[in-house]
């Protein structure tokens, strides 16, 4: 029986081909695989600078160094240098373990290992080729996988002759397999390679090499525009661009009347193998196209700001109005932009672009922990790279400085820091779009990174003349564009977009500053081109005739929801008070309910009131939104008006838009105006106070001052009310339960982060007893009798009171009792314009029909207040009073009643000691004079007795006096008989308080 020549100890327990015990097994495997640590260094190390070769040679490829090729030679260099030590490890850890105790063995192998590891060491610290370090420690492996050879089939060293009369291993096979063949294959790859990196390199020093700052395609001296197309160094960038020679830029060849230049920008070869290999194609396509430019400077990605700046400094010593920056992967429609920058001509302090606000550092790539750009938490505004627009002296300020500058690896980023201290605001344009997969039919830019060849489609279709996004993907959200119908709304990537401000998060976990500016420059109307008019010569879409000149504040706006049958006598005389203390004033009612000629009973009158009838397709048609969210949610309206409160939410947003687009006086109807304000130019709005403790958490003071919306007046374009309306009605933020989230705890809250800027701005808080006197708990007691009634409206009311809010839904459903405040009110300012009762279909008039008597209603006394000429403490106090000489309040004069339209009326005023001036504008003072009007209505004779100043002689405002005012109307009724009426006003003039 043949028995085993192993020891004993090895006769049983057998677990591997090393024929190890099972607890000298894992320190035997460990200790052969640290014979590979030297080579998976090695070969880690050569594999990530083989990726890292572009970076170092960015600026281009002048001092060559290894290559890529040097590098991926390297790495087989150390695999074979692996194989080698495990092998001899393996040989060795055999034969000692046959000739040793276990024990012993394993000290040997550690030796071994040691020794392996200081030789690679040693010989890698000595420097050189990758190459040349990892072929000599190979060499060293040879050699001793050869002596291991020999060693082990000489019988001078085995114990005994019979262990090497029959060879256990066939030298011959053993050393082509494990030593001859690796050497062979990885020593062909080595000629290969150099030989064809040796090929590469023997190549002319062409005009790409020679150390110039710019090359190629640089001469340009003179253009309107000029256009930097970011490009480079790859086969890709190349066919792109000859798409964008074939498509896009083709849309410049018609722009006769401006001047357009445009180069694409690379920069300095990214290695020698890029040179080699396209330098001859990119020379071709500068001599045949003459529109590229090389610059000195890296071409790798993340060195983008180094190449824009490179080039904004090749630029500065071009004459051009505008510089446009894009990329190689863009479709701009250079028709649509070249025409508006025509249009607008030359201008300074210009930049342009899809605008992004607060971003996060990160935000392009949350996973990022480090800021290593810059070391802030949020960036400054900045326009996206796709596309944006700046003026020479842009371009000017940011390369004019030697100073050193920082750079990230986004340069439309970088853009922003190097603006940032020059306090200039990008303007937004969301038709530039970032994302791929989107499109808009008035989209200015958008990319085709992944897909360039549709680029041919959609210039395709600007040729035939169709809509540029035919046959191209749009069922996905556009930035900044309403949603409503398309899928991938672009706010659940916590963008909220301000269609002048640009795109900010939605959450963003730093707190944002307010920028102080609190009004926004609106476009200017054209009509026909931006514009259209809902009343001829009246009202735009955008703004209205009134609403950039002087006479701004004429213009009142009220909203009515309900049936026409609930507007009652009260809401007729709030309409009539208006016109009472201004009879020029232009009233705007926005209603979805009452028809148009609701009103034509005070029309003919001569009084100018509209209705503006309002649906969903009409606010949509006439484009009332502030941008994508409000748009939707008006879009919505079907599933918003299921909601109990959407009729209030639709008014206050009516409210918002109708202010920040027209300007103007907003109302509710149950406001009761007794004068005027005294300035016409004030922007105001009310205060009142609230009696909750929990509303304390939102409005002004301690105290629950807060600001109602009842009655309030502002020029067009405060964006206090596009802020409002976007954040409480966007499609993608709206509460249908929230009855108060537009309405006062929205601006009282927007007002109380904001105030010091919107005061600057000429904001006025009024007190709470110029237009809300009493507060909603109490107002029920100024329509019940009081025998004071008279004395607190004349003493209290008339001197700090301009309006009176009867808060609607506490008194609607109460009678003006005679005898009350309200009740004198209604009494001492009436037209008496006969109208058809709403409900009933009767007459209202004093007489119960269409025929009235004209009367002329004025004081008895007038109470003339000589202002000091020395400065008043108390500014806003007597900015809130009447003007000296102005009849207004109880002190207006007016006439009542009468015909329609009158043939002829005649006017004789006259003041014994003073003097008057009369007229829009007003005309030259006179002691009497007589006016003659001809087919004129009542409204004509109260504008003009309304304009009545009253100016006492100097004695009189130095000392005090009496004077008389007569004013008498004469007119021809229907029958050509003359009548007359007249009023004689005692006015006493009270000597100024120099105190």
């Amino acid at each position: 029986m043949q028995t085993s020549g192993a020891p004993p100890m090895f006769r049983n327990k057998i677990l591997s081909s090393l024929n190890v015990p099972r607890r000298y097994s894992i320190p035997v495997i460990l200790l052969r695989a640290l014979s590979l640590i030297p080579s998976l260094l090695g070969f880690t190390y050569n594999t990530k600078a083989t990726w890292h070769v572009d970076e170092r040679d960015a600026g281009g490829a002048i001092y060559l160094s290894n290559t890529k090729a040097n590098y991926f030679v390297a790495t087989l260099w150390c695999a074979l240098a692996g194989y080698w030590s495990w092998i001899l490890m393996t040989s060795m850890t055999r034969r000692w373990l046959y000739h040793y105790e276990v024990n012993n063995a394993i000290v040997r192998l550690i030796t071994l290992t040691v020794l392996n590891w200081s030789t690679a060491a040693f010989i890698s610290s000595k420097g050189g080729s990758p190459t040349k370090i990892w072929m000599t420690i190979c060499f060293v492996l040879l050699v001793c996988n050869i002596l291991k050879l020999v060693i082990a089939n000489s019988p001078k060293y085995h114990r005994k002759v019979e262990d090497v009369s029959i060879p256990r291993i066939n030298l011959k096979s053993t050393a082509v397999k494990v030593l001859v063949l690796p050497l062979l294959v990885v020593t062909c790859w080595t000629m290969y390679v150099g030989i064809q990196q040796t090929n590469t390199l023997l190549y002319t020093t062409s005009q790409l090499m020679q150390h110039q700052p710019y090359l190629l395609d640089t001469s340009v001296t003179t253009s309107s525009v000029l256009i930097l197309i970011l490009s480079s160094w790859t086969n890709k960038a190349a066919i792109r661009r000859q798409i964008l020679r074939d498509t896009s830029l083709q849309l410049l060849n018609n722009k006769n009347s401006l001047s357009v230049t445009y180069r694409f920008v690379v920069g300095q070869p990214p290695s020698a193998w890029a040179q080699a290999t396209m330098g001859a194609a990119l020379i071709n396509e500068s001599n045949q196209y003459h529109d590229m430019l090389v610059i000195p400077t890296s071409d790798l990605d993340i060195h983008q700001s180094w190449k824009l700046f490179s080039a904004l400094r090749w630029s500065v010593d071009i004459d051009y109005d505008y510089l446009v920056k894009t990329i190689d992967d863009v479709f701009v429609r250079w028709d649509r932009l070249t025409d508006e920058l025509i249009s607008q001509g030359h201008q300074t302090q210009y930049w342009k672009g899809l605008v992004y606000r607060n971003m996060p550092w990160n935000f392009r790539n949350i996973k990022k922990s480090t800021n290593v750009d810059y070391a802030i938490p949020v960036l400054p505004s900045f326009t996206s790279g796709t596309l944006y627009t700046l003026s020479k002296d842009m371009v000017q300020r940011i390369v004019q400085h030697n100073s050193t500058r920082r750079y990230s690896d986004n340069e439309d980023e970088n853009l922003s820091f190097w603006l940032f201290g020059v306090d200039i605001r990008p303007q937004h344009d969301a038709r530039i779009q970032d994302l791929e997969n989107v499109c808009e039919d008035d989209l200015l830019a958008k990319p085709f990174t992944s897909s360039p060849s549709l680029m041919k489609k959609m210039y395709d279709n600007i040729i035939q003349q169709r809509p540029q996004c035919t046959g191209l993907k749009m069922e996905n959200c556009a930035v900044c564009y309403p949603c409503y119908g398309k899928k991938n709304d672009w706010r659940d990537l916590n963008f909220q977009c301000d269609q002048l401000k640009g795109v900010s998060p939605m959450k963003n976990a730093y707190a944002q500053i307010a920028d102080g500016v609190v009004k926004d420059t609106l476009p200017p109307s054209v009509i026909g081109e931006n514009d259209e008019w809902i009343i001829d010569g009246i009202l735009s879409r955008r703004t209205s005739k009134y609403s950039d000149g002087d006479d701004w504040s004429l213009v009142y706006w009220v909203c009515w929801t309900s049936e026409p049958s609930t507007f009652t006598e009260r809401h007729w005389r709030a309409l009539e008070l208006v016109w009472v203390h201004e009879p020029r004033a232009v009233i705007f009612m926005i209603s979805n309910t009452l028809p148009q000629a609701f009103f034509d009973d005070y029309t003919k009158y001569g009084y100018n009131i509209q209705v503006v009838h309002f649906n969903k397709e009409n606010l949509l048609n006439w484009q009332w939104y502030f941008g994508p969210g409000t748009r939707d949610w008006l879009s919505n309206w079907e599933n918003w008006e299921k909601g109990q409160f959407f009729y209030w939410h639709l008014t206050d947003y009516i409210r918002c838009l109708l202010l920040y687009n027209y300007g103007g006086t907003y109302m509710d109807m149950d406001a009761l105006w007794i004068r005027l304000p005294p300035d016409r130019n004030m922007e105001f709005i009310g205060s009142d106070y609230s009696s909750l403790e929990s509303d304390r958490q939102w409005t002004l003071d301690d105290k629950g001052l807060y600001l109602p919306q009842g009655v309030m007046r502002f020029k067009r374009g405060w964006k206090l009310f596009r802020e409002m309306a976007e954040s409480a009605f966007s499609a993608y933020t709206y509460d249908p339960g929230c009855f108060n989230c537009g309405g006062p705890k929205a601006i009282t809250t927007y007002a109380r982060q904001h105030r010091s800027s919107l005061e600057n701005a000429g904001f006025t808080i009024l007190p709470r007893e110029v237009l809300y006197p009493s507060s909603y708990l109490e107002i029920s007691n100024y329509l019940l009798p009081d025998p004071l009634a008279e004395q607190k409206l004349r003493t209290d009311l008339m001197t700090t009171t301009w309006n009176i809010h009867l808060f609607g839904k506490m008194t609607n459903h109460l009678s003006v009792q005679r005898g009350s405040i309200v009740d004198l009110v209604l009494r001492a300012f009436d037209l008496d314009l006969p109208h058809i009762n709403a409900k009933t279909g009767k007459i209202i008039s004093s007489t119960s029909s269409r025929n009235v008597a004209l009367r002329l209603i004025g004081p008895r006394d007038y109470v003339y207040r000589a202002r000091s000429s020395l400065p008043s403490s108390s500014s806003q106090s007597l900015s809130l009073e009447s003007v000296p000489g102005k009849l207004q309040g109880l002190n207006v004069i007016y006439i009542r009643g009468g015909p329609p339209r009158l043939a002829q009326v005649t006017i004789d005023l006259d003041v014994v000691v003073g003097k008057l001036q009369i007229g829009i504008p007003l005309g030259e003072p006179f002691m009497q004079t007589s006016i003659t009007l001809t087919d004129v209505t009542q409204q004509h004779i109260n504008a003009l007795l309304n304009s009545i100043v009253y100016l006492p002689s100097s004695l009189h405002v130095a000392n005090g006096g009496k004077d008389l005012l007569h004013v008498t109307i004469s007119y021809h009724n229907g029958e050509l008989i003359k009548e007359t009426d007249k009023i004689e006003v005692a006015i006493f003039t009270m000597e100024a308080d120099e105190t």
